[in-house]
């Protein structure tokens, strides 16, 4: 049945809809989700951009868990006589369950749930749908894989939607809740890394894993801190929001290269890239930004 369906999306495929599923998978990677959830918490609401980073980070390490553990291929590799893979070059780890289709439930429906708006809704449902279906024309997941990753994600976005306000109903309970996550997904990260330095686990199965949760835990850490040293708010017009991102996104990046070019094992550099990343955004940019009056205090 799974094959009878992937071999569907491959009898239809066309110059178009290469083009166009290709586009739509976009919206199931990182890039975007991180430039609004920095958007959200540097610009419009702190607590609703903490929430929703909540909800695809636990979505995806949630993902890269049971990837890590099922190691089922994708349909390109099983079948490469009858399956045309294509966007492969984000096709890792093992197939199921689908990252994309987890990032895209857990992000779109957890910023509808945060702001409420008919726009939201639509995009929400558009691409919670449209991100799987793109990912099966691609020939990169099974029919399962989508719908396990998408019931992951929008199970987080829901989850985390009901329990915001007791999360962030004061600053203890904030700051223990990101603090607690922050370490424990330190711990699991740091300890995949050594172990992939070490070549002593399967990369395929354990190094997204260990990248999400080094990002997880920079991020987490950092709204702690943030929370306890910075205390930034939001304030301003449109043009000083705009300068903010635009130059705490700049400096992020220059801050990443600098530290590709310190010489560390590969599995170390994704581990100390990501952690800054995460730690960037939620804690180092606003204290910079703070400290030469881009950012007011609270």
């Amino acid at each position: 049945m799974q094959l009878d369906i992937m071999l569907f999306f491959q009898s239809v495929r066309s110059d178009f809809l290469d083009v166009l599923m290709n586009t739509i998978s976009l919206f199931g990677e990182i890039l975007i989700p991180l430039a609004v959830i920095t958007i959200i918490y540097w610009c419009i609401d702190k607590k609703k951009g903490f929430v929703i980073t909540l909800s695809i980070l636990t979505a995806l390490m949630t993902t890269q868990i049971v990837k890590s553990i099922v190691r089922y291929p994708r349909p390109f590799q099983a079948y490469p006589e009858l399956i045309l893979g294509d966007r492969i070059s984000t096709a890792t780890g093992y197939s199921f369950p689908s990252g994309h289709s987890t990032l895209s439930s857990s992000f779109y429906p957890a910023l509808y749930l945060a702001f409420r708006t008919k726009v939201l809704l639509v995009v929400a449902i558009v691409l919670t749908i449209m991100v799987p279906v793109s990912r099966l024309y691609l020939g990169v997941h099974w029919p399962m894989d989508v719908i396990c990753g998408t019931i992951i994600g929008l199970s987080s976005s829901i989850l985390f939607a009901r329990i915001a306000d007791d999360i962030t109903k004061d600053d203890a309970s904030y700051r223990r809740y990101s603090m607690i996550y922050g370490i424990a997904a330190g711990i699991v990260s740091l300890v995949f890394t050594i172990l992939l330095t070490a070549d002593a686990v399967d990369h395929t199965a354990f190094s997204d894993l260990a990248s999400n949760a080094a990002i997880a835990s920079g991020a987490m850490i950092g709204f702690a801190l943030e929370s306890y040293f910075v205390r930034f708010r939001i304030s301003g017009g449109m043009g000083k929001k705009v300068l903010n991102v635009a130059i705490g996104i700049i400096l992020m990046v220059l801050v990443l290269i600098l530290l590709t070019l310190i010489p560390m094992p590969h599995s170390v550099s994704v581990f100390v890239m990501m952690f800054a990343a995460g730690m960037w955004v939620s804690f180092l940019y606003p204290l910079i930004a703070t400290r030469t009056g881009l950012m007011d205090h609270s």
